[in-house]
């Protein structure tokens, strides 16, 4: 063999030894955590340096409960352990820790508050035992009034089966303001514009007995130290699923509640005002027993501030023409009805009388995510249709006909939108004609604008300020 040759060979011995020696430093180092038993691998919530004593305190309590942490399923305040300012004084004068006594049989949740002393020690002072297979939620709102925050806690007792308790803390006890089932959802707030006299509940129902009527919300306010059903009012009838809520303002100013859900023919959004003499819903006609004026079969948009005044707007999808499909329909006498697949979202805003209005106009590419300001004018004289033959090499795009009400005479494209993801995006949006609406850094969006085919009412340097991006948004309760 050559010297060449054994130099070759020692030189793979050597880097065999070297990869078999790191092989066996990472076992060894592994080992530890490889070989553990799972509960060993599970790291448990921990606090600050600072708190170290309430750590004690903390462990100290679940070893006399024979408790473990419990988890908390939904909402903003879900950490195992909170540390809370409840009388609204600057300092975080309270613990909350929620368990779960595994050795008891009935009542085995627990919530357990600490108070912090002079000294900077935590004192256990109150716990709550509740029911259930797991803590839902929790709130702390101040539900009295009197500028200190009371305990909200929903106790899931099975599959969409709920208990909502409030609590008010004092320094002797607990005292339970409220205890009622509910099986949708529920929402804090000052719903009848008194924040003095604190804030109000409301729950929402839904019907789970065939009932008509089933589907409700109730309005609870504290009154003679408890938090009592003041009011209700039904929701509508068609209601199936999905029931969620948040709070608002109208277009005149007046205080709301939008419940959106899903009903049988697709969503729907019921508005709740709260007056004087009760608890309305504007939305909902009394013959029918629905919001038929919400209601919507295309669902691809949700109720939002879709212009940023402060008001929220629902979508009213309204169909435009899908130019394949009409074409083939004036070209086929088997097709008679194409079914549109395009929309214009009329965007609506209403009053306290349940009067809508018109506040825009849009079309959203849920596809590509964005959306496009249209004017008013574009209803009703434009048809649709998507290009995605080029989506292979990053390239997709949306064009937009002239075609008033579908005439005989052909369509002409006067605004094209092009989504561009590949690596030669910049290179495809600086085509000759394009030009530039936005630039994520991994995605641009560039446009083609022929003003010479139709007065549409926008030029090239107010295109870009008419396009948005869609953002995905969750509000629930």
């Amino acid at each position: 063999m050559s010297g060449k040759g054994e130099v070759g060979v020692k030189k793979k011995n050597l880097r065999g030894f070297w990869i078999l020696l790191l092989a066996g430093l990472l076992a060894a180092v592994c080992t530890g955590c490889l070989f553990q038993p799972a509960e060993n691998l599970f790291e448990l919530p921990a606090l600050p340096e600072s708190y170290t004593g309430l750590q004690t305190t903390i462990e100290e309590t679940m070893d006399e409960l024979g408790a473990e942490y419990a988890t908390i399923n939904y909402g903003s305040n879900t950490s195992t352990i909170q540390l809370l300012d409840m009388d609204n004084d600057g300092a975080q004068e309270t613990a909350v820790v929620f368990l779960r006594v595994t050795a008891a049989e009935e009542r085995p949740l627990r919530v357990c508050l600490f108070r912090r002393g002079s000294d900077g020690s935590y004192m256990k002072t109150h716990e709550i035992s509740g029911d259930g297979t797991s803590i839902n939620s929790v709130a702390y709102e101040d539900l009295t009034g009197d500028g200190v925050e009371e305990l909200i806690v929903s106790w899931q007792m099975s599959a969409r089966v709920y208990i909502l308790t409030a609590y008010m803390i004092t320094s002797t006890g607990t005292v339970e303001l409220m205890n009622t089932t509910y099986n949708a959802s529920y929402l804090v707030n000052d719903l009848d514009g008194t924040p003095e006299n604190g804030k109000e509940i409301l729950v929402l129902q839904q019907n789970s007995t065939g009932e008509v009527g089933g589907n409700r919300a109730e309005y609870y306010s504290y009154q003679d130290g408890v938090m009592a059903m003041a009011y209700t009012a039904p929701l509508s009838d068609n209601i199936v699923d999905g029931i969620s809520a948040r709070t608002g303002v109208l277009a005149d100013g007046v205080p709301c509640v939008y419940v959106t859900a899903q009903a049988d023919a697709g969503e729907l959004t019921d508005i709740l005002t709260v007056q004087q003499n009760g608890m309305h819903n504007i939305t909902r006609d009394e013959s029918s027993g629905i919001s038929a004026s919400t209601l919507r079969a295309y669902a691809d948009v949700q109720a939002t501030d879709i212009n940023s005044d402060g008001i929220l707007e629902i979508p009213m999808p309204v169909e435009i023409p899908d130019l394949e499909q009409q074409l083939t329909a004036q070209n086929s006498a088997a097709v008679s009805a194409p079914v549109s697949a395009y929309y214009v979202i009329l965007w609506r805003q209403f009053d306290s009388q349940g009067n809508a209005a018109v506040s825009c106009i849009t079309y959203h590419s849920v596809t590509d995510g964005w959306y496009l300001m249209l004017p008013d004018s574009w209803l009703g004289n434009i048809a649709v249709k998507r290009d995605d033959s080029r989506s292979s090499r990053g390239e997709r795009s949306v064009v937009f006909y002239y075609w008033p009400e579908a005439e005989s005479s052909s369509p002409t494209a006067f605004l094209t939108i092009y989504t561009l993801s590949g690596n030669n995006r910049e290179n495809w949006a600086n085509k000759p004609g394009r030009f530039v609406l936005h630039d994520d850094g991994t995605t641009i969006y560039a446009a083609t604008l022929n003003g010479d085919i139709w007065d549409c009412g926008v030029d090239q340097e107010q295109l870009p300020q008419r396009f948005r991006l869609i953002t995905v948004s969750w509000s629930g309760v």
